[in-house]
């Protein structure tokens, strides 16, 4: 039996702790035992750790070089694989001043590392093509979302004679570009459409003033499920201004809801026959995409969205279960993975 640690220092991460339920999943249980080690995010001396696979879910920057190389001479029989969660081709361009600084540190991560997961395609031809890691490196595995109970909502009823009901929601933060949202949502008619956001984060009482007064638009508070509100909602906005791969578009699919999406990174890979994928930089430009997209037919996007979204989990589940099997010819034999659990 393989054993897996996973390294993270964040565990209000959102999406990221949550897709760590998918090595509860009897399929991975069958093959590996899997914990959580908590590490300091500041922290320069790895842990030993009693693991054939080690998969490391923190962000890189030259600091955590000296952690990668400590992980990698404490553990010298571990495979040590690295989950890239947030950097892309449109961070770099929003973020990054001295890009040859940042893609050098990036390489010089890689090379301390047995395997780079990128959580999309677009992110891995960036790594490759962009920054010049060895695409033998890179294998691309999607997020896993344990929601499976958005595929028991009902369709969305046709919007005819209202308003057609849009939803966004995440963490209100710059990255999530709310704010052009709702400022676009003032040049909709009310006749037209309506949106809905909820989230919390630093931006929650700037979004909120935006939103007073106008009344097409509700700012809410966080909510632990999305169930709700999808099952009340025509249809997902997501206009990030980057986003490695956006697990809000495939819930939104999971629940027959099509999407309108940015067209950076990872999101227009997720739109298949669910939706959209425009440019959605500026408020102007938001408000032609959902020019366009209200006009489209909402409900059948949806019907086929959800569809093409049943297949995910199993895929992902696959490509979990190569990566594992990559590391058994390798495990060191020892006791039991003796962790902090996930559970």
């Amino acid at each position: 039996m393989m054993r897996i640690a996973h390294l993270l220092d964040d565990f209000g991460m959102g999406g990221v702790t949550r897709a760590l339920t998918l090595f509860e999943e009897p399929a991975l249980t069958r093959l590996a035992t899997s914990a959580v080690v908590p590490v300091k995010n500041d922290a320069l001396i790895a842990p030993r750790v009693q693991a054939d696979l080690i998969v490391d879910h923190m962000a890189l920057s030259w600091k955590r070089l000296v952690f990668l190389a400590s992980l990698r001479a404490r553990n010298p029989a571990s495979r040590i694989v690295h989950v890239e969660h947030s950097y892309t081709r449109s961070f770099e361009h929003e973020n990054i001043q001295a890009v040859g600084r940042f893609r050098a540190m990036l390489k010089l991560a890689a090379h301390l590392i047995d395997e780079f997961v990128c959580v999309s395609n677009a992110q891995a031809d960036w790594l490759a093509q962009g920054v010049g890691i060895p695409s033998s490196k890179l294998t691309v595995i999607y997020p896993w979302t344990d929601r499976s109970e958005l595929f028991e909502l009902p369709e969305a009823r046709p919007a005819f004679g209202r308003p057609v009901q849009l939803l966004a929601y995440g963490r209100y933060a710059p990255v999530k570009n709310f704010a052009a949202l709702i400022e676009a949502m003032r040049a909709v008619p009310e006749t037209m459409a309506r949106l809905i956001i909820f989230g919390d984060g630093p931006d929650r009482a700037s979004l909120e003033a935006m939103a007073a007064g106008l009344p097409s638009v509700t700012v809410l508070g966080p909510c632990h499920s999305p169930a709700a509100h999808l099952a009340d909602c025509d249809a997902v906005v997501i206009p990030s201004r980057y986003e490695a791969f956006g697990l809000v578009a495939t819930e939104a699919r999971m629940a027959a809801r099509p999407v309108l999406v940015a067209s950076v990174d990872g999101l227009p890979e997720q739109v298949g026959s669910a939706g959209l994928s425009a440019n959605m930089s500026t408020p102007d430009d938001i408000l032609a995409a959902i020019n366009a997209f209200t006009r489209l037919d909402l409900l059948s996007l949806g019907i086929a969205g959800r569809h093409e979204v049943r297949g995910q989990s199993d895929e992902i589940i696959s490509r979990w279960t190569r990566l594992i099997n990559r590391s058994a010819s390798s495990a060191p034999k020892g006791g039991p993975l003796r962790l902090k659990s996930f559970k």
